[in-house]
């Protein structure tokens, strides 16, 4: 009897140890969790009701402010009250503000204007906002002509800045861009010009360390434009064409630190006023290129952004850039720097496209060397002979083995160590 009221005791305790803790402490915890559970809590009682507050008074900069409008409550309420609701929320929360540091804001259907998310942005501007999170949707002209305004091109605290904004096929004016400490830029779904995005945003971003943008070509352009990446402290850059155009496009870059390089789409055609050497600085890139069938014919695609490629240490292949390579027979250049190789493969492109001996990509300093989606075909395994007898100074053959079933990898496996000797004698394989 008393091991049971022991029992009682420890979990009446152990229940509402939290409740005991002093609301300061409370809202410190709240502070570590996503917003919209953090919120939630105001409905356990009357004392929880105030530690949202409470939080937003006091630890505002070490929260994450993640406000998104598909995160209503109470989904048996009318659309338009709960539209007020989340409208009164968000203005409330931040102006009750002391300070903050990252906010994400997502209004993606359509029922928050423009000038409004402006407003909420300048409100966290003014309280030192260094990390903004920006998703806005609109099919409308009037908010479409409002964005150049935004108060998110002119500011001096942002240090990272991902936009999202979906206008459908409406053009943007030209606007002016100052963001003199921002380091990171990420652009998903904007659609914006190619000189707007080069001779408006990037000379607007002195200190730009990172970007990121899909290219999204409108749909009110008959074609697009020539882009060229031009920042002295750029050192990150991914580039996703987003399938839209027929064609590639000539692409150029005076990127003088840029270290890091992912390509995906259409390879770009050769623009002859520029040097070879634009590219020099590349230590890691990522190629996930085809070629436009209209202009198979001039040939002269692919070996341009390989050849951009070259100097760089780690090198990752899509299955598609595989394919490409080989059918266009494209002339590699010494990858003299190459240290890491990762290839990936599928049932249809990759290494299965090959045959013969095997592709050669000349004298390297290959240490690891990895394939992904390896599945047996004469191709891949002439391939895979043609790098363990060229790389010399290979010490690790990664490969991850795609098989039906374990008695079908089992035997890849074996296949694969029974490979004639490699370049390399201290070579060994790890299959994933």
């Amino acid at each position: 009897m008393r091991l049971l009221e022991a029992k009682k005791v420890e979990y009446s305790v152990s229940r509402d140890a939290i409740s005991s803790l002093p609301d300061d402490m409370l809202a410190k915890i709240l502070s570590d969790l996503p917003t919209k559970l953090a919120v939630s809590t105001s409905v356990l009682s009357k004392r929880w009701r105030s530690l949202f507050p409470l939080m937003t008074r006091l630890f505002a900069s070490q929260h994450h402010f993640y406000l998104d409008d598909s995160d209503l409550l109470f989904p048996e309420v009318k659309i338009y009250f709960l539209h007020q609701w989340f409208r009164d929320f968000v203005g409330k929360t931040l102006s009750g503000c002391n300070s903050i540091k990252k906010l994400s804001l997502k209004c993606q259907d359509g029922h928050i204007s423009f000038p409004l998310a402006d407003k909420w942005i300048g409100i966290a501007l003014d309280r030192g906002l260094v990390d903004l999170d920006l998703r806005l949707t609109t099919r409308e002209l009037k908010e479409a002509v409002y964005l150049p305004m935004f108060i998110v091109f002119i500011n001096t605290t942002l240090v990272k800045l991902t936009l999202g904004i979906e206008i459908g096929a409406i053009g943007i004016n030209p606007f002016k861009v100052s963001l003199p400490v921002l380091k990171s830029l990420f652009l998903h779904g904007v659609c914006f010009r190619c000189e707007q995005l080069c001779y408006m945003m990037l000379p607007g971003c002195p200190v730009l360390e990172e970007l990121s943008f899909e290219f999204y070509l409108c749909t009110y352009l008959k074609h697009s434009s020539y882009l060229n990446i031009s920042n002295k402290t750029l050192q990150r850059l991914t580039v996703h064409y987003n399938g839209s155009m027929p064609y590639s496009d000539f692409v150029t870059f005076d990127t003088p630190s840029l270290v890091y390089l992912d390509f995906s789409g259409h390879a770009p055609a050769k623009h002859f006023t520029k040097p070879d050497n634009i590219l020099d600085s590349l230590v890691e890139a990522k190629l996930d290129v085809d070629v436009p069938e209209i202009q198979r014919q001039t040939g002269d695609h692919l070996p341009t952004i390989i050849w951009w490629v070259r100097n760089v240490k780690n090198l990752t292949l899509s299955s598609t850039t595989v394919k490409e390579m080989y059918a266009s027979d494209t002339e590699l250049p010494s990858f003299v720097n190459l240290v890491k190789l990762s290839i990936e493969s599928d049932t249809k492109k990759g290494l299965h496209c090959i045959r013969d001996e095997g592709y050669c990509i000349g004298p390297s300093e290959v240490k690891v060397l990895e394939i992904y989606g390896f599945r047996g075909s004469v191709g891949e395994f002439s391939q895979s002979r043609w790098f363990l007898c060229q790389m010399h100074l290979l010490r690790v053959m990664r490969v991850e083995i795609d098989a039906d079933d374990d008695i079908k990898k089992l035997q890849l496996i074996s296949d694969l160590l029974a490979l004639p000797p490699k370049g390399s004698s201290k070579c060994k394989f790890q299959f994933l």
